[in-house]
């Protein structure tokens, strides 16, 4: 298998502290562990280079013990503690810590105390009082033990989509390495961008599918599914079988002749309701389409290989990007040439929110710019966290007052050269809708970020009020996460998206899709209602170290599955419009301040992505100043990325 990336040794080491304070481990080896998940998640290169190369052991904190850990799991990928430690502990008891809201601490003391070590045995102990016997809890700590109970088990058996991707990716890795695979693509819902699937599909291309399979089988194969037997002595058309990812999740495997890659590939990918409609196309112009591929009227297979595109065509239907592949009527939009040209990664010219050591990020401002001109991005904002935030070290006034001084001093330094830096702040929406800092400062930055991240309990009029008067205030250009959904782990707090949408387009405030794999919020639905009322988007990364700037593939799935295309997305438009943007509302709606902002300063001309040609622009449907649509859309906006 395909090594570990960062993120799942961070992940593991995570996972080793929780056991080991679960079963009330030395609490200076369980720091020891959670500095070393932190560690692994901002390494700037990957962490089994780094080990090859011996500066892995060179970095603070990272002993013999925490090195032999990395190894292993780098090896094999468990080690030998993580394997003792789960070993030491009921299946059950290990669940729990899936549960929104569920740590360690709660589940060390209803597993050590009330002897709970199952979800069904959870849910009595909060229901009939046993949770409200324990020292510090009471009658609230059952009701979100109860709320995230349910929430979990709705997404039981589902893998977030980052951590499919990230499966799907090192499986991929691992049966391109087979002599007798000839090529293997990620399918079915992953590659759609849905957030939450059911395992992870695969088609494989192979001269003789079964006996590709019967190589494959070393790898875990479960099970086995010959359909059709061919003639004697010939190879199966189509040959299935499924594989362990582990956790009880799957990977089902599609190995088919080359000749039917590309049929293949198309019925895999797409829902049901998408593959009968192509087929019902197909026989309506004399054409067969099957799993195992294209036929004329004869019989007779028409060879498109891998070319997906070539199946579309035979069909008269442009090629549909894979994320609109949900029988929604995109056939008919294929076929009158009315398809999108959707959102790619290289439309993004800046990225309008990260962090550095400044709050909770893990690089300074000179490693993000760097890292930034490295990406070819035009521009870039530091969006540190407010005071509010005390656990991520936030801003108060003084400390945002010298970054911005910082910013503008370095901003100027480097002229031409390279991405434009902006001054920016992630601000706190307090409880009553206020913002965190004093709104006259934040008036003097180039970008304002408002995001909730406490009080996320209120109802759902209490929220969208809350949210609305942060934008009423004039100097938010977006609302970041707006739902505070985290796929896989919890559902988003009580919104009404849809009034909410309503006031961004009433006072020109973006709404951010946040690419962070964690987050992926706005969701493709949110995406889509922006679009729909004419609510710009901003594509963000959401960046805590330089390595995760660029890492835009997860709000990508999300906006693509919206339909959005670069007249939608805010960040995908010169700077200049988007600081004009800024100001004409603080001139509009008065801001905070009606002193003239300090922003960045203006520049002779817009630079190019990657020093290229000035791109072609013409005038976009919501104000924009748009680039020119290619015409064709390559599909090409997933890339692998860690969480």
């Amino acid at each position: 298998m395909a090594s570990l990336q960062n993120t799942e040794l961070a992940a593991a080491f995570a996972e080793m502290a929780d056991l080991s304070q679960i079963q009330a481990g030395d609490r200076h080896r369980i720091s020891a562990l959670r500095r070393a998940a932190r560690i692994l998640d901002g390494l700037p290169r990957p962490a089994a280079e780094m080990l090859r190369d011996g500066s892995l052991a060179k970095l603070p904190g990272v002993g013999a013990g925490t090195l032999r850990r990395i190894e292993q799991l780098i090896e094999r990928g468990s080690c030998d503690d993580l394997d003792a430690l789960r070993g030491a502990l009921p299946a059950g008891v290990r669940e729990m810590m899936k549960i929104e809201g569920v740590g360690p601490a709660t589940v060390r003391a209803v597993y050590r105390q009330l002897g709970v070590d199952t979800l069904d045995a959870l849910e009595h102990a909060a229901r009939s009082g046993l949770i409200e016997t324990l020292p510090r809890m009471g009658l609230s700590h059952a009701r979100k033990i109860l709320a995230g109970l349910a929430a979990y088990r709705r997404r039981r058996g589902k893998l977030a989509h980052a951590e499919a991707l990230r499966r799907g990716q090192r499986l991929l890795a691992t049966l391109i390495e087979q002599p007798l695979v000839l090529r293997a693509e990620l399918a079915g819902a992953l590659r759609r961008g849905v957030d939450l699937v059911e395992g992870v599909d695969v088609v494989v291309a192979a001269v003789d599918p079964a006996a590709a399979v019967a190589a494959i089988r070393v790898l875990g194969t479960l099970g086995t599914l010959a359909e059709g037997e061919g003639n004697e002595g010939e190879p199966s058309p189509t040959t299935r079988c499924t594989l362990s990812l582990g956790e009880g999740h799957q990977a089902r495997l599609r190995v088919v002749r080359p000749p039917a890659f590309a049929a293949a590939l198309v019925d895999a990918t797409g829902v049901e309701a998408h593959v009968q409609a192509l087929r019902e196309r197909a026989a309506a112009r004399g054409l067969g389409l099957t799993d195992e591929g294209l036929f004329d009227g004869d019989g007779r297979q028409i060879d498109a290989g891998a070319d997906e595109r070539a199946t579309y065509r035979h069909l008269g239907l442009a090629w549909i990007p894979p994320e609109l592949r949900e029988g929604r009527g995109e056939l008919a939009a294929a076929a009158s040439g009315a398809s999108p040209r959707l959102i790619r990664a290289s439309d993004l010219l800046g990225d309008l929110h990260m962090h550095t050591r400044d709050s909770d990020g893990r690089g300074s401002v000179e490693d993000m710019l760097a890292r930034a001109a490295e990406l070819g991005l035009r521009y870039v904002a530091i969006t540190d966290h407010s005071r509010a935030l005390a656990v991520a070290g936030g801003l108060d006034e003084a400390g945002l007052a010298a970054q911005l001084r910082r910013i503008r001093a370095r901003d100027r330094q480097h002229g031409e050269d390279g991405p434009r830096l902006l001054a920016g702040i992630e601000v706190d929406i307090l409880e009553d809708g206020s913002l965190d800092l004093d709104p006259a400062l934040l008036a003097e930055l180039d970008w304002v970020v408002a995001s909730v991240h406490q009080w996320t309990r209120m109802s759902r009029e209490q929220m969208t009020a809350r949210i609305i008067r942060a934008m009423e205030s004039g100097v938010v250009d977006c609302i970041g996460h707006p739902t505070g959904r985290r796929p896989g782990k919890r559902d988003g707090y009580a919104l009404d998206l849809d009034a909410l949408i309503a006031a961004a387009a009433r006072l020109e405030v973006a709404l951010e899709c946040n690419g962070g794999p964690q987050r992926m919020d706005l969701d493709d639905e949110g995406c889509r209602r922006c679009r729909e009322a004419g609510v710009a988007v901003v594509i963000n990364t959401d960046a805590h170290a330089p390595e995760q700037l660029g890492r835009f593939e997860f709000g990508l799935a999300m906006a693509r599955r919206g339909g959005l295309a670069v007249e939608h997305v805010l960040n995908a438009q010169p700077w200049q419009v988007i600081a004009e943007r800024r100001a004409r509302r603080l001139r509009e709606r008065g801001g905070a301040s009606t002193k003239r902002l300090r922003s960045a300063p203006a520049r002779g001309s817009e630079r190019t992505r990657g020093g290229g040609a000035k791109r072609g622009l013409e005038s976009g449907p919501v104000g924009f100043v748009l680039e020119a649509p290619d015409a064709d859309d390559d599909g090409q906006a997933w890339g692998e990325g860690e969480a």
